[in-house]
């Protein structure tokens, strides 16, 4: 199984180069010597982050919610849309798709109001979105050893302990998940190499438009 998986990503990383010529991995500036710079490295490779001018990375970075929701609907293949009724989300955004993307996902609740989309998306956000699009099967129960657990919502306290009894996610020695703190791009791209490299890419899920949920329009402000 594990070597399956290996296969996949070194299928996905030649398609990348063969499909457009003469490609060569991108090393980031900023990225060399980082604690992280081996998992940047794999998915920059494979074609799901991308840094910014100057060749930089910006691997300290806190990611923001359009910048994560790009990168998983783009794992995901994701393609089918539901309209965007945020009132900060316009149509003119080079996001706006993601983001319809993410509602017709399932995974972005509310669904009105202001979503803030260049504010730093939180931990336990990010915990509760790959958990739900890699169907991980939750484990609450996990969260109960860490000083903040409780600080976590219904709907990512399950996820969050599915990637703990993975290991992809660990609290400190002070035993805190800080889950809503921002989290920055370097230890995105670990959290989702290592569950790229050991369960491939998250499969599409859609939702009727019937069950979409609209929520509380003030849960992003």
């Amino acid at each position: 199984m594990k070597l399956g998986r290996r296969l996949l990503l070194i299928l996905l990383t030649l398609l990348l180069v063969f499909s457009s010529g003469m490609v060569y991995a991108v090393q980031f500036s900023d990225a060399k010597n980082h604690w992280a710079d081996q998992y940047i490295d794999q998915m920059s490779d494979a074609g799901f982050v991308a840094g910014y001018d100057a060749n930089e990375f910006r691997p300290d970075d806190n990611i923001s919610r359009v910048e994560f929701f790009s990168i998983i609907n783009s794992m995901a293949n994701l393609k089918k849309t539901y309209t965007v009724t945020f009132s900060d989300v316009k149509t003119s955004d080079w996001f706006y798709e993601d983001v319809a993307k993410a509602i017709k996902a399932g995974y972005l609740v509310p669904t009105t109001g202001r979503l803030n989309p260049n504010n730093p998306i939180s931990r336990q956000d990010v915990m509760g979105i790959v958990g739900y699009m890699y169907k991980l099967k939750q484990n609450p129960a996990l969260l109960d050893r860490f000083k903040d657990g409780n600080s976590f919502t219904p709907e990512n306290r399950g996820y969050a302990g599915a990637l703990i009894n993975l290991g992809v996610v660990s609290g400190g020695n002070d035993f805190l998940l800080r889950p809503d703190e921002g989290i920055s791009r370097a230890e995105i791209c670990k959290i989702l190499f290592l569950l790229m490299d050991e369960y491939g890419l998250p499969g599409e899920r859609v939702v009727v438009d019937s069950k979409i949920k609209f929520g509380d329009r003030n849960l992003y402000d």
